[in-house]
């Protein structure tokens, strides 16, 4: 079950809040839509009823299977399950004649973004078959298919689904038991909950109560057992007897210690080091933080950072090769290509004589894939993940909540103070406004079009420049004392701005 509060909250409200989804669900939703249509308008003879009512799509759904339609898109399905009525939306149903009888039956597909599908995908696919089966009143369970990423207009690959529905059946059946017990607890699930009308409300509950939700880090499966014990607030991790602690699923002393800190932190709104001492960070003179397609992962932009007020961006595009301009006070290079860029990249990293930090696993992967061999090779001993260095050592006061993980980049920086401008504070505003510059005929001439996505990288490259500075500062007070200090009082090394 993905979300047993969602199941549990549903099924008390008539209505759910109108709570949008995040700026980043939105873009997943448009990618998802963008690349079913992109499969779709490859395939000839589909009956299309996705701009139909409802009910009229439940209608003409059932009549073009009875009378065979060869494919069908915006279908949809109804049948009752244990005195609820389950609707579905196939993304297509595809005929297929059985061999024994020539009767047809039909195939539901799952047209899915990437060539991994998760096992809601699974889920979903196998609730579409089971509601094939009963419109078409079969006793046996029928196939399906994903359609798995995009090679022109045709999937990359397509699994058939084949086992017994029997499991997806418990699935209904534990969810309608969930919908009619007692609330479950809040967990935030970063794949689900930024699409969740009930997001804000579960966010709320959880600050009020100062739910373990709130602790970044924490496993379900070590939630789960917290609240198998009666542990459902922060506080209580802190007092919670080292034996009992123990029990923990994936314990050891290390984790127990970052635990209760990590619970410690968020009560006092100060960050916290990980040990009494603490090892001091690399050398680093130069940040990058890098936009790139969503879909393919090839960069687009490289943000380039070094000290406060010096960054500039390279903007990839063809057209513009060779450009040095500035937007709003910020020097923007164009190259040829990805390859090109990564080149410069190295150059800068050479000039200064110290390594690159960026944060997380993205630059090290988008390196790998678009980055020629000798500039991969150069370059990756010198990168340095500042998120796993600030990991090492500190714990912040940053909570997870529905639409954060409590250990990302802008968690970090707002809480240092640092904020994004409005028009240009998401990577979605960002991507969007490249886009549109380079579908201009002349980007050379409208450079101004590219501004928001200069600021939306110059302000995440600063963020990360300035979390570090605010880092080596911090971790060189504790060293020098062998006491946490103020966290608060280091957040003038971070350069407080408002980009």
């Amino acid at each position: 079950m993905r979300c047993e509060r969602r199941v549990w909250l549903d099924g008390r409200s008539a209505q759910p809040p109108q709570t949008a989804p995040t700026a980043d669900a939105r873009a997943r939703m448009t990618l998802r839509a963008n690349h079913k249509c992109h499969i779709l308008a490859a395939i000839e003879g589909v009956e299309d009823f996705s701009e139909l009512p409802w009910n009229e799509r439940v209608t003409q759904t059932r009549l073009a299977m009875q009378r065979g339609a060869a494919m069908i898109s915006g279908a949809a399905l109804e049948a009752p399950i244990g005195g609820r009525l389950l609707h579905g939306a196939p993304d297509l149903l595809q005929r297929q004649t059985t061999a024994a009888s020539g009767a047809w039956i039909y195939e539901p597909i799952a047209i899915v973004l990437h060539t991994r599908p998760t096992r809601w995908e699974r889920l979903l696919l196998d609730s579409w078959r089971w509601l094939v089966r009963q419109t078409q009143g079969w006793d046996h369970d029928p196939p399906g298919e994903l359609w798995l990423g995009a090679n022109g207009y045709r999937p990359v690959c397509i699994k058939r689904q084949t086992a017994s529905l029997a499991a997806f059946t418990a699935q209904i059946r534990r969810a309608i038991a969930i919908a009619a017990g007692e609330a479950p607890p809040i967990w935030f699930d970063s794949d689900h909950c930024p699409f969740c009308p009930w997001r804000t409300s579960c966010d709320a509950a959880a600050h009020d109560t100062h739910d373990i939700a709130l602790i970044p880090r924490l496993s379900r499966r070590q939630g789960s057992a917290l609240r198998r014990l009666g542990i459902h607030r922060i506080d209580q991790v802190i007092t919670l007897d080292p034996a009992t602690m123990t029990t923990l699923p994936d314990h050891s002393s290390a984790t127990e210690a970052r635990l209760r800190r990590q619970a410690q932190a968020l009560l006092t709104d100060q960050p916290l080091p990980v040990s009494a001492a603490i090892p001091s960070l690399p050398q680093v003179r130069l940040f990058l933080d890098i936009e790139s397609d969503p879909q393919t992962r090839e960069p687009w932009a490289f943000g380039l950072a070094g000290a406060p007020g010096d960054r500039f961006v390279i903007v990839v595009e063809p057209l513009v090769a060779g450009s040095d301009v500035r937007l709003n006070g910020i020097p923007v290079i164009g190259v040829h290509s990805a390859h090109e860029g990564w080149q410069r990249v190295l150059h800068a990293v050479r000039a200064t004589g110290g390594a690159l930090a960026h944060w997380g696993e993205a630059e090290r992967l988008m390196l790998e894939q678009s980055a020629d061999p000798h500039t991969y090779q150069e370059l990756i001993p010198l990168m340095i993940d500042a998120q796993r260095e600030l990991y090492k050592r500190v714990v912040l006061p940053t909570p997870r909540q529905s639409d954060q993980r409590g250990g990302g980049l802008k968690a970090a920086a707002r809480w240092l103070g640092w904020r994004w401008s409005p028009g240009a504070d998401h990577w979605t505003l960002a991507w969007e406004a490249y886009r549109q510059w380079r579908a201009q005929p002349s980007p050379a001439n409208v450079f101004d079009r590219l501004t928001p996505a200069i600021v939306y990288l110059a302000t995440d490259v600063e963020a990360l420049a300035a979390v570090w500075r605010w880092l080596d500062a911090f971790v060189a007070s504790i060293n020098a004392t062998s006491a946490p200090q103020d966290g608060h009082a280091d957040r003038d090394t971070a350069t407080n701005r408002e980009c």
